[in-house]
């Protein structure tokens, strides 16, 4: 009979071993600042986020950097030195939310760059689950884009 107590103290002891500690104490949760890409041409990338998608200029002293306002104290950082395509993945994209998606593709086609859905079909808005029209686009280094707004029914 003596056997169940020091299972039990031998079982509590190890349970006790295994607890997880507590997480450090923060004041404030992390929040986001920038988001950086390298790109084989900054001025190129820089003017496709700024003509596109109406992204501010962040002036910045760094030769080899061009930032951009993504609104909210989020900045985009373009890097230079790529010198290798972008492999091709949708799921890795940043998402951006536009006012107006079809000025958006309407300087897309200007410009006669390709725009999908999720599925890859040219030319076609598609309506996220929330009601939201979005669109898929590569930038001049192949990084993908989500692209919506909140107007509604995909125009045709």
């Amino acid at each position: 009979m003596i056997a169940y107590p020091v299972l039990f103290v031998l079982a509590a002891a190890t349970q006790a071993a295994v607890k997880p500690a507590a997480p450090p104490a923060v004041e404030a949760p992390a929040q986001a600042e920038h988001v950086a890409i390298q790109a084989a041409d900054i001025d190129r990338s820089a003017a496709f986020y700024h003509e596109a998608f109406g992204l501010r200029l962040i002036p910045t002293p760094l030769k080899n950097r061009r930032w951009l306002d993504l609104g909210h104290g989020l900045a985009l950082h373009i890097l230079d030195g790529r010198t290798a395509p972008k492999p091709s993945n949708r799921n890795e994209h940043l998402a951006l939310h536009v006012d107006d998606l079809a000025s958006v593709t309407a300087w897309l086609d200007r410009h006669g760059l390709v725009w999908t859905d999720l599925a890859g079909k040219p030319r076609t808005m598609q309506l996220r689950f929330d009601g939201v029209r979005q669109i898929y686009v590569q930038d001049p280094d192949g990084y993908w884009l989500e692209v919506g707004d909140s107007r509604g029914v995909p125009s045709q």
